[in-house]
């Protein structure tokens, strides 16, 4: 049983990269969250990967430890919707030409 959930992760991993890297042309970053959440399902799988996650776990463990957990999360979370939105107007405009 542990064996086939480990390659239905490997193949729906494959499968939303694949259709990441088909949204890529899509005005907008429309493919990159899709493409870095399929990687993200294939690297859970891979021991390389593993120890690299369990890494970055490590050092960024200050963030959602201690009385600043809240702030920081919230302060991580605007960080990235203002990259994403700014990433999406550069790329639409670049993309009206």
């Amino acid at each position: 049983m542990k064996s086939i959930k480990r390659w239905a992760k490997i193949v729906i991993g494959v499968i939303v990269t694949v259709i990441g890297i088909i949204l890529m042309p899509v005005p907008g970053p429309g493919g990159t969250p899709v493409t870095l959440a399929g990687l993200a399902i294939l690297g859970t799988e891979f021991p390389c990967a593993k120890r690299l996650i369990n890494n970055v776990k490590e050092r960024t463990g200050f963030l959602t430890s201690g009385k600043q957990s809240q702030r920081n999360r919230i302060g991580i979370i605007a960080a990235v919707l203002v990259f994403y939105v700014v990433t999406g107007v550069i790329l639409a405009r670049i993309w009206a030409g």
